[in-house]
């Protein structure tokens, strides 16, 4: 098994370990089987807990498109992650596995699916930084100055197609989701309140 397979066993096992435990979570601290942990204060709160994260994701495309410098956040990358991960948790604990209503089923499964999206855009991610990695040994071995062989890394970047349509499937995901969890919110204000 080649490292990056088992690296996506790993992934997926820990996902499903971590989506069964959030699922159990809720279920120990419902207080009846009538009253769902997410209808109870804490509840509410461990949703917007959720949402504070998950808002906290986007600094990361925000600051990457609209920084003067143009260099990558690092730092809000490994916050995009983190926080895309446990954001995502903290929304499980609030929902659990109660299906009743459509708009909260579809924003469930909208993050799920920008949750697996953003994993695969992940190891899309690794994936191109080794190659990039490969070219660059292979140009040094060519003797080639750095400026030259920033200016060739940086045409091969630009020119990864794999990871544009990543983007063009992993952006319109996350529009979706962002649309159905605001109409969750509106719609749960509105109807019960805080």
């Amino acid at each position: 098994m080649s490292f990056l397979t088992r690296r996506m066993v790993i992934v997926a096992g820990l996902v499903l370990a971590a989506i069964a435990a959030a699922f159990a979570l809720e279920f120990f601290l419902s207080p009846r089987p009538d009253q769902p942990f997410g209808h109870t204060q804490t509840g509410h709160a461990i949703g917007w807990a959720g949402l504070l994260l998950i808002l906290l994701v986007f600094a990361y495309p925000i600051r990457k498109r609209f920084a003067k410098d143009r260099r990558w956040p690092k730092g809000w990358f490994q916050v995009h992650k983190a926080f895309g991960i446990l954001g995502p948790m903290l929304i499980l604990i609030h929902s659990g596995a109660h299906f009743h209503a459509l708009v909260p089923v579809l924003a469930l499964i909208a993050m799920g699916l920008v949750v697996v999206s953003g994993i695969a855009g992940q190891v899309l991610h690794y994936l191109a930084l080794r190659t990039l990695n490969e070219q660059r040994r292979e140009l040094v071995q060519q003797g080639l100055s750095e400026a030259e062989i920033q200016s060739r890394l940086h045409d091969l970047a630009s020119r990864e197609e794999v990871f544009r349509l990543w983007q063009c499937i992993h952006a319109p995901l996350t529009a979706t989701f962002v649309v159905l969890m605001l109409m969750h919110i509106g719609g749960a204000l509105y109807f019960g309140g805080l």
